[in-house]
């Protein structure tokens, strides 16, 4: 028997297309979007290694400008510990020659004791002149810090004294108490304490210094910051550009400093993350679109598909299930009979006088008539029946569940009945139509094949055929030895 199956009913529902469509449509849209997403994700990454490059170049030429600046202070430094001092006029002349070329440097001073008794250049700058360090709170910390680690100090950028911001540095100066020749000689083991003389300090305009270096507040398409102030790293204050470059996940490179501490850079796409490297809105609407048109696309498949598969497995004239479709019903209802232990029946229904009809009235007329006899074969049928057209004027009616052949041949009766009554035409004539039937029981007999039950109730209809047509004859169950008994049971409306 056969075991094969056509696709389940539900490849014909109604909103089968829509729930395609919009799956496909879905799913392009999410694939869209995961393109789209990887794409701006790499993107992103490209634009912060641009950031961090950006930076790195920043770093650099700050480094270099410090360098070449805290050089000066460096030098001052040298030649007073040399020379356990410096008088005021050739301080002027020294100074004066190092910061020929510097332009980024505002003034140098000289705080012997933590007390400022010289700067230069003198004019612009006398406000500064007698400043103790230990008592200002703004200076007093970058101050102890260049005591205690004997390092250059850089604090700031801070607001000076003399009007302005600046970036300070403090350098200390310690002499020595005594001279290595006078050590010599008298053979001392010991190396005497170094003796604290004071700081040089050395005011820098910011503005240039930062200019000089290329840091910027906007650059290449970056949002520029720098934090750190009195270098405090991350966790000093904002001093130049927004505070907001800090709060969006930026780029961020650390500068050291001398004498430790550091200023922290940090760099942001000018749009923010959001919009750096996302695809153009353009190409966005195509994509999605694109998935939409592949939703319709599929909707229709899957429609024109429903109309193939119902093209061909039910009957063009009538709607119902043609001979193909009804030989897989029968055999899912002989195979559900033979699991579930109980009777089902098949019904073969041929119109008696149909060629007459034709004949009389033409074709249109009896495809009208076919087409009434099938409304009221499939108004008959319960859910789990299969009503179908075999070809011509041949009908099947497979009944799942009966529980007697006495029930069969009641079902025959009604299907007798519905056809009798006169069918209307479309020109509002009226045609009289009988019809016979063979009835075979059926208890999913694996012995049985699908033909023999076929030939068994196509006995029966013969039958019917010669006992006077209008009427419904029941056929003999299924005989293993292969025999069979002619139809037992006749019933006329």
């Amino acid at each position: 028997m056969p075991s094969h199956r056509l696709p389940a009913n539900w490849i014909q529902h109604r909103l089968l297309p829509l729930c395609a469509g919009l799956c496909s449509a879905a799913l392009a849209a999410a694939l869209a979007w995961l393109v789209m997403d990887i794409s701006h994700t790499k993107a992103q990454t490209e634009i912060a290694a641009q950031a961090q490059a950006q930076l790195l170049q920043i770093r650099d030429r700050l480094d270099r400008q410090l360098q070449s600046t805290l050089s000066v202070p460096e030098t001052v430094a040298a030649f007073i510990a040399a020379q356990g001092g410096m008088a005021p006029e050739l301080f002027a002349t020294v100074v004066g020659r190092l910061l020929e070329h510097q332009r980024n440097i505002r003034n140098l001073a000289l705080a012997p004791d933590n007390v400022i008794s010289d700067v230069y250049p003198r004019l612009g700058n006398e406000r500064a002149l007698g400043l103790r360090y230990m008592d200002n709170p703004q200076q007093r910390g970058a101050v102890e810090r260049a005591i205690q680690t004997r390092r250059t100090v850089v604090a700031g950028p801070i607001p000076l004294v003399q009007g302005g911001l600046g970036i300070v540095s403090r350098t200390p100066v310690f002499l020595v108490a005594e001279s290595s020749a006078r050590k010599a000689s008298t053979g001392a083991q010991s190396v005497p304490e170094p003796r604290y003389w004071g700081i040089v300090s050395l005011a820098v305009n910011a503005d240039t210094l930062f200019a000089d270096a290329g840091l910027t507040t906007e650059q290449m398409g970056f949002q520029i910051a720098a934090r750190g102030l009195d270098a405090m790293g991350d966790k000093g204050a904002v001093f130049l550009g927004s505070p907001q470059v800090f709060e969006h996940n930026p780029v961020t490179l650390d500068v050291p400093l001398p004498g430790g501490g550091s200023w922290t850079l940090g760099a942001v796409p000018a749009g923010g993350w959001s919009a750096a490297g996302r695809a153009p809105a353009l190409v966005i609407m195509l994509a999605y679109a694109f998935a939409l048109l592949l939703g319709l696309l599929s909707a229709r498949l899957v429609r024109a598909h429903q109309q193939v598969l119902a093209l061909a497995s039910h009957d063009r004239l009538t709607g119902l299930p043609n001979r193909r479709l009804f030989d897989d019903r029968l055999s899912q209802a002989v195979l559900t009979a033979q699991r579930d232990r109980r009777a089902g029946a098949l019904l073969l229904i041929d119109l008696d006088g149909f060629k007459e009809i034709n004949d009389s009235l033409g074709h249109r007329s009896g495809d009208q008539v076919l087409e009434r006899v099938a409304q009221r074969l499939a108004g008959l049928a319960r859910a789990n029946d299969t009503a179908a057209r075999l070809g011509g004027d041949e009908f099947a009616l497979v009944l799942n569940a009966v529980a007697s052949s006495q029930a069969a041949m009641e079902v025959a009766e009604k299907v007798l009945l519905a056809l009798v009554a006169p069918i209307g035409l479309d020109d509002g004539q009226y045609v009289l139509a009988s019809a016979s039937i063979g009835v075979a029981m059926f208890q999913g007999d694996p012995d049985e094949p699908l033909t023999s039950l076929i030939d068994r109730a196509d006995r029966a209809l013969y039958t019917s055929k010669r006992n006077g047509k209008g009427v419904a004859c029941l056929a003999e169950p299924f005989d293993s030895s292969g025999s069979f008994a002619a139809a037992a049971t006749s019933h006329a409306t």
